[in-house]
């Protein structure tokens, strides 16, 4: 983790010389690590060659510090709700100041993090930090504009009530994670959650759960690694707020039998269909094995042997792929897929056909190698852009990996066998235990 530093200092962990002459690559050569003394962590990775700068972030307060099903929705409800006013700004004044300078400036809540996001000309930078400090430590929640913010939410709410995938996924998670347990609840929250949170209780949770400690602030683009930890230590150094600790069992009891749900939506002509169960982490030291035997089995290219099988040969789906959605606690792994109603017993068959294959027997070296050759080579491309490399920065943060993550990668993904592959299908693919929801016309219909 970074120092503590009360100053002026300079990047940490600097390795070989050599290292400096990579500027394409974030590393712990050229990203200078920086701490306040009240736990904020600041990562800068200087670029001269364009003339914006990126701030990316978060704050260690999500829905995981929401009180339940009761409460849930509050905290993305609370971050929406920053912007809306300031002991120094009101709602208009801020986006005045921000489009006066062709900025953005958005905060969005999470399960574990709020997450924040400001681009500007790197001139701009200590006015963006001025008022993305203003507004996570000083909002008024005025009751007015707080009604505004809540009306767009319960609209948003009915929507979803409207949306195959989107009540497929409720239903999904509810039956995967047992009640209690953070991941079965909607941190979007429900109509009747959005109704009941009251003004007290988002000025509540702010004064709760908003402080310093663990926030994490990466800057990226023109812009001196000192003077961005100066204008960081003149907006947040004097932020003394502490928050409660958190005691969450993010454990997720392993499905031992087939649970299934349809969810009836009117008007529909496609179906939606999740079919999978809990999964790994980003923090499992397999996860990279993991999203390789994922990807084979169904993103890459055309969604992969999915795609292949169920979309391209027998045209069964509208549109079908696999992914893993673990982040820092164990999101699951599905399967999602759109369906002709009549469609969906033949779509799961194929796929738990295709689950029992990659766990049965190794993958070619062909598709393995195929596979290989893309990580390395699109991992360049996600970084051409500020807010890419900013983004490659923070999940080396979040996840713990290190910032030499990136130098290592070509090296770990090529380091992947068939057996590896065949090993983490065998340990979260399970094609006789699984979770199955779908959310469309009724059952039996079919277009």
């Amino acid at each position: 983790m970074p120092r503590k530093v009360t100053h002026r200092s300079r990047p940490l962990n600097r390795r070989a010389e050599s290292r400096t002459r990579l500027p394409s690559l974030p590393h712990s050569g050229n990203v200078a690590c920086l701490s306040l003394a009240n736990g904020v962590n600041l990562y800068v990775y200087e670029n001269f060659s364009s003339p914006s700068v990126v701030v990316n972030g978060y704050l260690e307060v999500g829905a995981l510090d929401e009180s339940g099903a009761k409460g849930a929705g509050l905290a993305g409800f609370v971050a929406d709700c920053l912007t809306r006013g300031t002991q120094r700004h009101t709602y208009e004044q801020l986006y005045e100041q921000i489009e006066a300078v062709g900025a953005s400036l958005n905060i969005y809540g999470g399960m574990f993090t709020t997450g924040f996001f400001a681009k500007s000309l790197a001139e701009d930078l200590p006015l963006m930090l001025d008022l993305l400090s203003d507004v996570i430590r000083h909002p008024t929640f005025p009751e007015s504009e707080v009604a505004k913010e809540r009306a767009e939410w319960l609209t948003d709410l009915h929507e979803r009530a409207t949306s195959t995938r989107a009540m497929c996924g409720l239903a999904f998670n509810e039956l995967c994670y047992p009640e209690g347990h953070p991941y079965h609840y909607s941190a979007d929250g429900y109509l009747e959650t959005a109704q009941a949170i009251t003004l007290d209780d988002v000025r509540q949770f702010h004064a709760t759960f908003y402080a310093p400690a663990g926030m994490v602030i990466v800057i990226v683009g023109a812009v001196k690694a000192e003077q961005a930890h100066d204008l960081v230590a003149a907006h947040f150094a004097d932020w003394a707020t502490t928050r409660p600790a958190r005691s969450v069992n993010l454990e997720a009891p392993p499905i031992t039998e087939r649970r299934c749900r349809h969810v009836h939506i009117p008007g529909k002509s496609q179906t939606a269909m999740l079919l999978g169960n809990p999964g790994p982490s980003q923090l499992d030291p397999q996860w990279l094995t993991c999203a390789m035997m994922n990807s084979i089995f169904g993103q890459f290219g055309m969604y992969g042997r999915l795609g292949e099988r169920v979309r391209k040969e027998e045209g069964l789906v509208y549109y079908i792929g696999s992914r893993f959605e673990g982040g820092l606690g164990p999101g699951p792994w599905n399967v999602y897929a759109g369906v002709n109603p009549g469609a969906v017993d033949r779509v799961v068959e194929i796929v738990r056909a295709e689950m029992r294959r990659i766990r049965e027997r190794k993958v070619n070296p062909a598709e393995l190698d195929d596979n290989k050759a893309y990580f390395v080579g699109s991992l360049p491309l996600q970084m051409e852009t500020n807010e890419g490399i900013a983004g490659q920065i923070l999940n080396m943060v979040r996840f713990r990996r290190g910032l030499d993550w990136l130098l290592e990668y070509p090296e770990r993904v090529y380091a992947i066998t068939a057996a590896d592959v065949q090993a983490a299908a065998q340990r979260w693919l399970d094609p006789e235990h699984y979770v199955l929801a779908t959310a469309g016309p009724a059952v039996g219909d079919s277009a």
